[in-house]
């Protein structure tokens, strides 16, 4: 049988991993809603703009609203982001671990593997990060694939000299949200 004083010293070492567990996923909540509120919010900015200007007021669109709209999203810690290995904003170039999975979401898409639900999260050095894939819709195409009309390239190349990111097809990944919180390290 268990002595008060075995099961106290039990539960003080099992207490922090149980935190720990909760906090995590606690943490990938947000992280996920977070970037779905991203993606909702460019997405209604974006179809808005191609309704009144076309394609070309799309590309303004991504260009000044998707930045204020992570930038309102970066709130209480966290810093919100999308990432690219062919990124049309050099600001969106990924850092090594964004690297690492995008590679490893291309990899899965190699094998014929569904990425729709993939998401990845670690904590480490005060940090925790999150990142879930972007894929290409059929929007997207319109400045992102291979066929681009004349003066969406025109633009694209006016705002975008060293831009990346075309040749794309429906589906494909374009890149990852990537969403990063500072944690606090004194907690438990």
């Amino acid at each position: 049988m268990l002595s008060l004083r075995n099961i106290v010293l039990c539960t003080a070492l099992l207490s922090p991993s149980l935190y720990a567990a909760t906090n995590s996923a606690t943490l990938e909540t947000e992280a996920a809603e977070r970037a779905t509120e991203f993606a909702t919010t460019l997405k209604s900015a974006l179809a808005a703009a191609i309704k009144q200007g076309g394609l070309v007021e799309g590309i303004n669109v991504c260009k000044m609203q998707a930045p204020a709209i992570a930038e309102s999203l970066s709130t209480d810690g966290w810093t919100v982001a999308r990432k690219s290995t062919k990124n049309r904003n050099p600001n969106n170039k990924p850092d090594d671990w964004e690297a690492e999975k995008i590679a490893q979401l291309l990899d899965m898409i190699r094998n014929t593997e569904s990425i729709d639900n993939v998401t990845f999260s670690t904590s480490k050095d005060g940090q925790f990060r999150f990142a879930k894939a972007i894929k290409v819709a059929p929007v997207c195409l319109n400045c992102h694939g291979q066929t681009i009309a004349p003066e969406v390239k025109q633009a694209l190349s006016e705002h975008y000299p060293n831009d990346l990111a075309t040749g794309y097809q429906l589906g494909d990944l374009r890149g990852i949200f990537s969403i990063t919180k500072e944690l606090d390290t004194s907690e438990p």
